[in-house]
Formats: structure tokens, sequence, C-alpha cells
């Protein structure tokens, strides 16, 4: 259970965006209904590649059939230039082909994938030691690619081209509610089928800490992924987040994003914080489901907390995004 305060009335702030910034929910949000375009969010890059030669001992009767096998394994990077209307990202890669420097097709492992798991959108806030700026970015994600070369065929000199596509989680509605730092009197609704209680807000001397219980509709909720108990170092991401996953393939109405904690200016407390930050989440099954969570950090150069806030993405739905490398390098040692 959460400490008690006294019991405060509050008022809503809701902001509803046509495509709504996931990392930053103050900033300018792209045109409502504008198709999502890959170039304009993401890009790829690749970071290493791998050679492996096999030999097999001739002398072992299930290895006469075999000489040398050589493989490729090409490790990417996807860097996230823009957030909008991104939720989350599969890093398996589907559908890969790769060309050597001749165009002569390499073949590449098939990889079936019946329920993507999607690595939701996570930021790192670093500080300019200068000036003190905070500079917020998002965590890169990552792909890798296998390939088998033809018996007995050398390696190639340089990879013309990949191509590969992943699993995207996008929404384009999203909207952002924020609940006044306050203990609450009553269950305030965010959404239909989900509502907060804010049972304990505590701010000053550079302090801060609340406890919320979520309530929300399982069959038309998914709750931010947060594992119980979680302590993370100033400027990461916060850490545990869990892979979005749906086996039956049916997507919620509504997934909760992201919660921050926000002064009256609209700027991250959580993103500036120091030290460790303490994450606990109790879930109690049923329905409806009600998580309990608790939050407190420091932030001794921030102003003080105002609002507790929501991000909310409404139907969600997947597509297969497309990358293209071209001219990757082959290690000729």
């Amino acid at each position: 259970m959460c400490g008690g305060l006294l019991k405060t009335w509050l008022v809503l702030v809701v902001c509803t965006c046509g495509v709504a910034a996931a990392g930053e929910p103050n900033e300018p949000v792209a045109e409502p209904n504008k198709p999502w375009i890959v170039a304009e969010h993401l890009t790829a890059g690749w970071q290493s590649i791998a050679l492996t030669t096999r030999h097999f001992n001739k002398d072992v009767p299930e290895h006469r059939m075999y000489s040398l096998v050589r493989s490729m394994s090409l490790a990417g990077r996807i860097e996230v230039i823009d957030p909008n209307g991104l939720i989350g990202l599969s890093e398996v890669a589907m559908d890969a082909l790769a060309f050597d420097e001749a165009g002569k097709r390499i073949p590449t492992f098939r990889i079936s994938q019946s329920a993507p798991s999607y690595k939701p959108l996570r930021d790192a806030t670093t500080e300019w030691v200068p000036t003190g700026e905070r500079i917020v970015s998002f965590m890169p994600y990552s792909s890798s690619i296998d390939m088998l070369m033809e018996p007995d065929a050398p390696f190639p000199f340089a990879l013309s081209k990949v191509e590969w596509s992943m699993a995207a989680l996008l929404s384009d509605t999203f909207k952002v509610v924020d609940v006044p730092f306050a203990v609450t009197g009553d269950w305030i609704e965010l959404a239909p089928g989900l509502d907060v209680l804010v049972e304990q807000a505590v701010a000053g001397g550079g302090k801060y800490e609340y406890c919320t219980k979520t309530r929300y509709d399982p069959n038309r909720v998914q709750y931010l992924h947060v594992r119980k108990d979680v302590s993370r170092p100033r400027g990461l991401a916060e850490a545990g987040n869990e892979d979005y996953s749906w086996p039956d393939g049916v997507l919620p109405q509504i997934i909760v994003t992201e919660i921050d904690v926000i002064d009256v200016e609209g700027n991250s407390i959580r993103r500036g914080s120091e030290g460790m930050v303490a994450v606990g989440n109790n879930f109690d099954a049923g329905n409806p489901r009600i998580v309990t969570r608790t939050y407190s950090s420091r932030c001794p150069e921030c102003a003080d907390a105002a609002f507790i806030r929501h991000v909310l993405a409404f139907k969600p739905y997947n597509r297969q995004v497309q990358f293209v490398l071209e001219n990757v390098p082959v290690p000729t040692e």
C-alpha cells in the first residue's frame, strides 16, 4: 500500500495529437493522417561483419560429405531519427536478401515469426558539460543477418546490397494526459477502460516520489511493460522494459507507452534525475486489473514536480518496414 496524504481534487490536462512524439510529447507533432514513411523515422547502418570458416574432420563418418563451410553474420544498427508514431520495433530481420560485389545472390538463413515481439522505444539523457544542457536521444535497435556461402566458395570482397524487413508497432493517434502531482480523492479516467488513482505525491528539496494505482481492462488496454522493482542510473532509459508481444495476434485498443513526471513548463523531471531511480510495480490479476506503481528519485536542479504524464497510443497496428544497405565492405583478414 502507498503512504497516505491529504486528499485533494484535481483537473486533468489532456492533449490529443494525430501523431505524437513518443519521447517528447511537447514537441511539434506530425500532421494527422500523414503516411508513416520509414526513411523519415528510422535509418539503418552496419556495425560489424563476422566471417566464420568451419573445417570438418573427415574421419568422422557424418562429416565426410563436408569440406569447408563458410558463413557470414552482419550486425546492423537501426537509429531512431524521429520517434513520431513509433511504439516499438521487432529486432528480427525477415526476408533478407544479400548480394556480393558482382550482384550474385548469397544465400541467407530464413527466419519465420508468427507473433512478433516488439522492443519498446526507449530514450537516454546525456548532459553537455560546458552548458549543463540535457540532450535526449533514442536508443538504437539491433538487427542481424546470417549468410551461408556456397560449398568451397570464397568470401566476397563486399556486399553490394543487403535488403531486409522488420515488424514495426505503430499508432496514428497518441493522447497525452497530465494528472496533477497531488493525491486524488477518486479514480480519474484517462481513457475508457483505463483509470488512475494517486495515493501519494511528495515533492520538494530536490526529491520527489509518488504512488499510483492504475485500473484497466486487460482485454482492451496494455499497461506500460516494466518489471517489478527496478533501479537505473541517471541518463538511462527506464530499465526493465519488457517487449510487447501478443501470441494470439490480437492487439489491444490502447497501449500505455510512457509515464513521466514533469514540471509546470512541461520539462521532464525523470530525465534530469540523478543517482538511482527506484521503480516498483505490483500487478493484481483479474478484470479489471490493478497495478500499483511506486517511483522515487532526486533532481536537485529540477523545478518541483507538477504533473504525472501518461502517454497513450490508440488503435496500434503493425507494419513490415524495409531497410537497404549498400556497399558493405567485407574484411580480407
